[in-house]
């Protein structure tokens, strides 16, 4: 090998190593090509280049990249072609052989040839050879793109004028290697980046629906989701809180199976769709072995129909109360006012002569009239003082025997005709507010005689080592065992008809446990129908 012949190798192989620094520069396969491109316009004379990729999976080779006569094309003009296997055409038959082609006959070639063979010019006008006439160009050389053994695409360097040799091949060659391999990087980047994207973009996703998730589970009002076969496929913590129905109780079940009050839900909630304004109806719902009153809106979603709920029993509960204490006081007040307004009226009549025990009759009623208007207004007050918190209790040492007979002595002659029998042992104080305490004894003892039979009721003090007990019983008729808890609430009634119960606005016992827990203690009532009820205070020992 001769001096010329080294120095033109060593040339060879800077121009590889600047060519794998250049093309590597770049992670686009699109700058690939064109920096392929100029490098091969200082080394080898051309006309055009044409870069194609070959596809095993449908068979057919297709253009990446054309320049021909200084123009840049785009390669969707160039049609694909299916590959020839019987090595028919000069693509064909670099692919399949896997071999370089180097061919200064391009017109016999494509004359004899049985390939299938285009011709572009400069302005990217395809024509189909031999049909339109001999090629433009004379000669050509092809080199296969291997990447892992297999031939994915075949480079083609194409001249009108020159003729071609094997030293121009071998930089071809070169340069072609060269360019696959920066082409791979580059697409192997691209797909890493896209993968990276895509991770990101399902992390956000999964991200996204976790705070979803986490938000459809904090909020305060139930949802749930039906799909369209009618299964129930979410189902969040308040759904669950509001109705007791656990999720592993209804997810993945018939709606119509899970939930009771299905068939009414469906038939009476509107569905909204398209954007339209959704509207709430209310419903008594059976859940849990409670009656609830739950308000609903629907939207019809992708995954099916969306269903959200919020529980109004306390509302409706609240209104209820309202009502309550509306008729009950103004059944309250009406009797008494109207005792008033009669005797004043009569008293200042100028045509009757009233005798004088007429007229301490009349004022006396009155008085137990006004009396009767005072104590419904203190009850109405306490109560409010007691809903909002500003009701002060005391903690003091009393002792309970003493105010137990003393508060008896005091009100047995209003309670007459019925007695009240006193029965008290030596317990000690007990840790307390004695006016309250008071308030509440007067209150069950007045209790037990409307109530009871009407004749008599025991008062009882006992004690334990840390209680003092207080017991107040009748010989009435009794309490349902249903009603034992009820009748703590506020305005609540025994007898519906409030004509045919004894007055009282239902204030006295929601009053007096409220006293009593405030005092660290409580009541608890026992009753047997048809033999009577036995009221019993607990408060903690001084």
């Amino acid at each position: 090998m001769d001096v010329r012949e080294l120095e033109r190798k060593a040339e060879v192989a800077e121009l590889f190593l600047f060519a794998a620094r250049r093309l590597g520069e770049t992670m686009e396969p699109e700058r690939v090509y064109g920096r392929f491109h100029e490098l091969l316009r200082d080394v080898v004379a051309h006309d055009a280049v044409v870069v194609s990729s070959y596809d095993e999976r449908d068979g057919l080779i297709r253009c990446d990249y054309a320049w021909v006569e200084g123009n840049l094309l785009d390669p969707q003009i160039f049609p694909p072609i299916a590959l020839n296997r019987e090595g028919g055409g000069m693509q064909s038959l670099v692919i399949v052989s896997g071999e370089p082609l180097l061919a200064n006959d391009v017109e016999q070639r494509v004359q004899s040839g049985s390939g299938t063979y285009y011709d572009v010019d400069r302005k990217g006008n395809v024509r189909k050879l031999p049909e339109s006439g001999p090629p433009g160009t004379k000669a050509v050389m092809m080199v296969p793109v291997e990447q892992e053994g297999q031939v994915v695409g075949v480079v083609q360097l194409m001249s009108d004028h020159d003729r071609y040799d094997t030293r121009d091949l071998e930089v071809f060659e070169g340069l072609v290697a060269q360019m696959a391999a920066a082409v791979r990087n580059a697409r192997l980047q691209r797909e890493r980046l896209r993968l990276e994207a895509a991770e990101a973009a399902a992390r956000a996703v999964a991200a996204e629906r976790e705070l979803a998730a986490h938000v459809l589970d904090v909020v305060g009002d139930g949802i749930f989701l039906v799909d369209g076969d009618g299964t129930i496929e979410l189902w969040n913590r308040a759904a669950a809180a509001v109705t007791g129905l656990e999720a592993e109780r209804v997810l993945g079940r018939p709606a119509h199976d899970a939930l009771p009050a299905w068939s009414e839900i469906e038939a009476r909630v509107p569905v909204a769709e398209g954007g339209s304004a959704a509207r709430s109806v209310t419903l008594p719902v059976e859940a849990g072995g409670r009656d609830l009153w739950l308000s609903f809106v629907a939207v019809r979603a992708a995954d099916g129909v969306v269903y959200t709920f919020r529980d109004l029993t306390g509302e409706r509960r609240l209104d209820e109360v309202k009502s309550d204490f509306i008729a009950t006081v103004s059944h309250e007040l009406r009797t008494p006012m109207a005792a008033v307004y009669g005797a004043a009226q009569t008293l200042l009549r100028r045509d009757v002569e009233l005798a004088p025990d007429q007229r301490q009759r009349l004022l006396e009623m009155i008085a137990t009239q006004a009396a009767r208007l005072t104590q419904i207004t203190e009850e109405v007050l306490l109560a409010t003082r007691i809903d909002r918190g500003e009701l002060r209790v005391e903690r003091e040492r009393v002792d309970v025997v003493e105010l137990v007979r003393s508060t008896v002595e005091a009100i047995e002659p209003q309670l007459e005709p019925a007695t009240v029998e006193v029965d008290v042992g030596a317990v000690g104080e007990a840790a307390g507010d004695r006016d309250r305490i008071e308030q509440v004894l007067v209150n069950l003892v007045d209790n037990a005689v409307k109530y009871g039979d009407g004749r008599r009721v025991v008062v009882a003090v006992d004690g334990s080592p840390s209680l003092v007990k207080i017991s107040v019983s009748d010989r009435g008729p009794g309490i349902p065992r249903g009603e034992l808890e009820r009748i703590f609430e506020k305005f609540y009634r025994g007898d519906p008809n409030l004509t045919r119960a004894p007055g009282g606005t239902g204030l006295g016992l929601f009053i007096a446990r409220e006293l009593v827990e405030r005092m660290g203690g409580r009541i608890v009532v026992r009753s047997v129908p048809g033999a009577g009820t036995t009221f019993v205070v607990e408060l903690p020992r001084a």
